[in-house]
């Protein structure tokens, strides 16, 4: 049974997917050392914390849907090894009788907190693209962070502020049980994240692959412009957050836009000041509160900035990033190749198009799964052959059986020498 469970919790944009997907590639990995990666899907875990936030969205989701937390909680009761690791950035979001509620079902296991924090003054464009990516035409400036109080904020103020997640998640446990793990400020030594996060969670001397390719899902600051202004332009049947995610997320924002520039976009005055506030507050709560902190706490403090604000950029920068965005969306969707001819010639092609192409950003995703669910399917038909083999053999063992409780008289002594020449055949 699991001993020990660190529920990592966020903050996002603070290296969330890294150490996610670190935690992904390493999964058998880490098993073999008694760790268990709660979740055999990232969905599930999306699921379950909707349910712990007891969110709305949570209400349309089907029945197996809706019981992705407590099957999560079971799972980490029937690992067999000392420690499970939970890693989703949007828990951060519950409240703190929510989060209480989360940890009474884990009652009975040795239940740590982890939180991973940087720079506020860099969370906050960082906050601010993901909502671009789901239709925001708020220039940065107009659009403001949204405060603690806002409960259904995943963007906001609520989940970006470490002390304001640590308050509500670690009010119930003592603060040794409580980790902060700050990003390293320097991007020169990418592991240095990783480590820190494998110290706050007991796993430093677990031998991990850390060569992962880099995914850059961040906007520079021109590309951001542009997709605020297509956002600006968008009509249905571009609506709904499955709609929005497929088409304007993966495809667009993902598959083409981020890899054109990487341009830091600036913080307009008055937010970096808000975000200079609320980095010195939470350095000096954190401090008083005596959490364990792996990095340092001035790692979170609101660094210089220095990109450009989105009204220095003219448009025939955007122009040319629109043209370049055109070439790389026809590329991707020529290396789509048959696929892309075949869905094309079909009713609703397009969107048959737009899974190909995303799906070329999750193929080693996909073919991770297949192959364990390969594996399992062996293992399953293994199981199969070897319980049929047993039947066989009480089926012969009953004839056996048959023949030698019936009268002497009643008794076909061929039959019952054929019952036995086939019992030891098979069976022994």
């Amino acid at each position: 049974m699991t001993k020990v469970v660190h529920l990592h919790i966020g903050s996002p944009k603070s290296g969330t997917t890294y150490v996610q997907r670190i935690l992904e590639r390493n999964r058998e990995r880490l098993a073999a050392a008694g760790v268990l990666v709660v979740g055999e899907r990232h969905l599930d875990r999306i699921h379950a914390a909707l349910g712990v936030r007891e969110d709305p969205r949570w209400a349309a989701l089907g029945p197996r849907q809706q019981q992705a937390w407590p099957a999560l909680v079971e799972e980490i009761r029937a690992w067999s090894g000392g420690r499970a690791i939970l890693s989703y950035e949007l828990f951060s979001a519950a409240g703190k009788e929510q989060a209480e509620k989360a940890l009474a079902d884990l009652a009975g296991l040795d239940v740590h907190v982890v939180v991973t924090a940087r720079d506020l003054a860099a969370a906050v464009p960082s906050a601010w693209q993901e909502r671009l990516k789901f239709g925001l035409t708020k220039a940065l400036g107009p659009w403001r962070p949204p405060a603690e109080h806002r409960e259904r904020s995943e963007w906001g103020w609520r989940t970006l502020d470490p002390a304001g997640v640590t308050a509500r998640w670690g009010a119930t446990l003592p603060p040794d049980h409580v980790h902060v793990v700050t990003v390293p400020r320097s991007r020169d030594d990418r592991a240095e994240l990783w480590r820190r996060f494998a110290r706050a969670c007991g796993i430093e001397d677990v031998a991990v692959d850390l060569d992962l390719p880099r995914v850059n899902e961040s906007l520079g600051v021109v590309e951001a412009e542009l997709l605020r202004r297509v956002n600006a332009l968008l009509r249905p049947p571009l609506e709904g957050d499955r709609e929005l995610a497929l088409w304007l997320r993966d495809t667009l924002a993902h598959g083409v836009l981020a890899g054109i520039s990487r341009e830091p976009i600036g913080l307009p005055p008055e937010l970096h000041r808000e975000a200079t506030t609320r980095a010195d507050a939470a350095v000096a709560t954190l401090t008083e509160a005596g959490y364990d902190v792996q990095g340092d706490l001035d790692d979170l403090r609101a660094g210089p900035g220095g990109g450009r604000l989105l009204d220095d950029v003219g448009d025939d920068e955007l122009l040319a990033s629109a043209l370049e965005a055109i070439v790389r969306l026809l590329l991707l969707v020529r290396e789509a190749g048959t696929e892309r001819t075949r869905q094309a010639d079909r009713p609703g092609g397009v969107r048959g198009l737009a899974g190909a192409v995303t799906r070329r950003t999750t193929g080693a995703w996909v073919r991770r799964r297949d192959d364990r669910l390969r594996e399992r399917i062996a293992a399953l038909e293994a199981e199969v052959m070897q319980a049929r083999a047993l039947h066989l053999r009480v089926a012969a063992l009953q004839d056996v059986v048959t023949e030698l409780l019936l009268p002497a008289r009643q008794r076909d002594q061929s039959v019952t020498v054929s019952a036995l020449s086939t019992y030891r055949k098979e069976s022994l």
